[in-house]
């Protein structure tokens, strides 16, 4: 197997998004946010951190199942295990982008709404 910079990127892609996935449901049973997603600096200075949990964990979650449908999709076909035509790659990588973008928003608010 080629481990090329593009393969261990996707490997490393989907490794994160797993992780996500895992403390996107974790931190929203218990309430809690991670320090991976908001600073431990700044979640001091959260004035209400169980709806910060609340509002945040869920995306964060959803972003790190995205990452996971992504990652494996660019490893197969970095892999060769299965040829993408370039149009699909091209769709991913679009609809990588934009999930990220809007997962980014989602902080940004989740900073301003519950962070003085």
């Amino acid at each position: 197997m080629d481990m090329s910079f593009m393969t261990i990127f996707d490997l490393v892609i989907g490794v994160l998004g797993a992780y996500l996935v895992f403390i996107g449901i974790k931190c929203s049973k218990k309430g809690e946010v991670d320090p991976m997603m908001i600073t431990a600096e700044e979640l001091t200075k959260c004035s209400d951190i169980k709806g910060l949990s609340k509002y945040l964990m869920p995306k964060t979650a959803i972003f790190g199942a995205f990452c996971v449908v992504f990652g494996a999709q660019g490893f197969l076909n970095d892999t060769g295990k299965v040829s993408f035509p370039q149009t699909v790659n091209v769709v991913f990588l679009i609809a990588f982008v934009l999930v990220w973008v809007v997962f980014s928003i989602a902080i940004r608010k989740a900073k301003k709404t519950y962070i003085h």
